[in-house]
């Protein structure tokens, strides 16, 4: 498999990656995992799978142990 291929987000990854852009945009800080969570009806460890798959697509990163440290980088932009 190449590169590109392992590395594009699923539609789904690229909608939450976007919300968390527009979040960050709208209240000038990272939103917390329930936030998250919440606007999607997913419970905390549900966000938590899909964040770890969009950080090995290096679409988001964060800050082990920190709250609010959550940023969109690279991926499908």
């Amino acid at each position: 498999m190449s590169s590109t291929t392992t590395n594009t987000l699923t539609p789904r990854q690229q909608d939450v990656r976007d919300w968390i852009a527009g979040y960050i945009d709208t209240h000038g800080f990272s939103p917390s995992v329930r936030e998250i969570g919440h606007a999607y009806g997913w419970t905390t460890n549900g966000v938590m799978c899909h964040l770890r798959a969009m950080r090995k697509k290096n679409a988001v990163t964060w800050l082990d142990g920190q709250a609010r440290t959550i940023r969109v980088t690279g991926g499908d932009a």
